[in-house]
């Protein structure tokens, strides 16, 4: 077994750094080249007690009505996104939303602020257990990327994205 999960972290891993974006524009890195769906998986393997996800991305067929649930974000800014969250009433949620243009980067990440201040008042009424996870939330901007991690291995799983998205 732990060899098991030695091998898909290590798995996860590989697969960051071969997501590292090699252009870019004006000084930015495009990270209109990430693949979403390999990101997501690359961020949720960093953390291994990340179990009982949904996931989806900007390309789901009701990405643009989904994407309401985590950000109030005019969706016309938004360039792509992926949004991972507990199924069994954990607080556990990975979010990045890739805008556009990276002077709506600041206002993703203020929508995410927003977003785990109406977690925090969920769980404080309803899983007070899980509010403190909530108060650790980590909302940081990369590039044109605005990032959400709550989980247990926050820094695992932020280590994973800017491995992907290159430092």
């Amino acid at each position: 077994m732990k060899i098991l999960k030695r091998t898909l972290l290590l798995s996860a891993a590989l697969l960051a750094l071969s997501l590292c974006a090699c252009g870019s524009t004006g000084g930015q890195k495009d990270t209109t080249a990430l693949d979403m769906v390999q990101l997501q998986q690359a961020m949720l393997a960093a953390d291994p007690g990340l179990t009982e996800m949904t996931s989806l991305t900007g390309s789901a067929p009701d990405g643009e009505t989904l994407f309401a649930y985590v950000s109030a974000l005019p969706y016309g800014k938004v360039e792509d996104f992926l949004l991972s969250y507990s199924t069994a009433g954990k607080a556990d949620e990975v979010a990045v939303i890739a805008v556009k243009d990276q002077q709506d980067v600041e206002e993703a990440a203020r929508t995410l602020r927003d977003h785990v201040a109406q977690r925090l008042t969920l769980f404080r009424q309803y899983g007070p257990d899980q509010a403190a996870r909530v108060e650790q939330a980590q909302v940081f901007t990369k590039d044109n990327c605005a990032v959400l991690i709550i989980a247990d291995q926050a820094q695992a799983v932020k280590t994973a994205f800017e491995q992907a998205v290159g430092t």
